[in-house]
């Protein structure tokens, strides 16, 4: 009995020692699906993140190309331009010349209508121009900021493709501990409802020898009240009968004597067969328990 209940103790104890071990690799593979999940996330977001980057990166490279060529065209005219009113500047002052020196009035009149139309060339190219600069810093200022943006997002674009390798890492290394732990944890899983199979056969038999001790004792304490009982009605026959020393009477006396004899053999042999019953059955009992913790052990 003592030993049995040190089993059923010990097969607890191992119990618990099943659930604590399984829980523990629980967590970590909770924890590593985790980090899986988070790292796949990140790794897509950063896909993402990156082709939105470099879409954005494209389209300012593009208007930074239109831009420029806008400005060398402006450039061009301006330059264009200027040479335009270099040389109108200069028929203006050869016309100006010519109305000094002029002898009629009629060339005068001429010379006046082409100097007009002269003034009116230089004020047009002048408009013409300052336009055109307005137009050029306008771009100029452009073209600044897009390739600052355009600096800015190729920053961006080289920090995702660094940030990359590290949550690749990640999620290789999380693989790799889900692979480890998901067998792990189902051995685990296994070994914990093995020993609590092994504990719940102890915990019956532990039950069924509790109950068998119960019913011993009960009936071990019944039959010395019947014996007390017997004995006190013979001495109370005895007492009212005037006993006689006679043959028969010895004779009977005998009888009974060999029977009570015969009666006390028979329950001694019946409790040394019960006592050697029992035991044989805590041996079986412990035997087995040891064979099932023995195969839970190799499993």
């Amino acid at each position: 009995m003592p030993s049995l209940k040190n089993l059923v103790s010990s097969y607890k104890n191992k119990k618990l020692e099943a659930i604590r071990r399984r829980r523990q690799s629980q967590r970590k593979l909770e924890s590593a699906l985790s980090l899986k999940r988070r790292s796949s996330s990140g790794l897509s977001s950063l896909e993402k993140r990156k082709e939105a980057a470099i879409r954005k990166r494209n389209e300012i490279s593009r208007l930074l190309s239109q831009f420029l060529a806008q400005q060398d065209s402006i450039k061009r005219l301006n330059i264009a331009a200027e040479d335009r009113l270099k040389q109108e500047q200069e028929a203006k002052d050869r016309v100006q010349q010519e109305i000094e020196f002029a002898n009629s009035p009629e060339e005068k009149t001429r010379t006046l209508e082409r100097l007009k139309i002269i003034d009116e060339k230089i004020g047009e190219l002048n408009s013409a121009i300052k336009q055109r600069n307005a137009t050029e810093q306008r771009l100029s200022k452009l073209i600044a900021d897009n390739t600052k943006s355009k600096s800015k997002i190729e920053t961006q674009i080289r920090q995702l493709t660094g940030s990359k390798p590290s949550l690749l890492d990640q999620l290789k290394s999380s693989e790799k501990a889900e692979e480890r732990l998901r067998p792990e944890v189902k051995s685990r899983q296994g070994k914990e409802i093995q020993a609590g199979r092994i504990l719940s056969i102890a915990q019956q038999r532990l039950e069924l020898l509790r109950a068998k001790r119960r019913k011993q004792r009960r009936k071990a304490k019944k039959k010395p009240k019947r014996k007390i009982i017997k004995s006190k009605r013979k001495a109370k026959q005895r007492r009212k009968r005037p006993a006689r020393k006679t043959r028969i009477g010895k004779a009977r006396r005998t009888r009974t004597r060999t029977r009570k004899a015969r009666k006390t053999k028979t329950r001694t042999r019946k409790v040394r067969k019960t006592k050697t019953r029992t035991r044989k059955r805590k041996l079986r009992l412990k035997r087995k328990v040891r064979r099932k913790a023995r195969k839970g052990k190799r499993r």
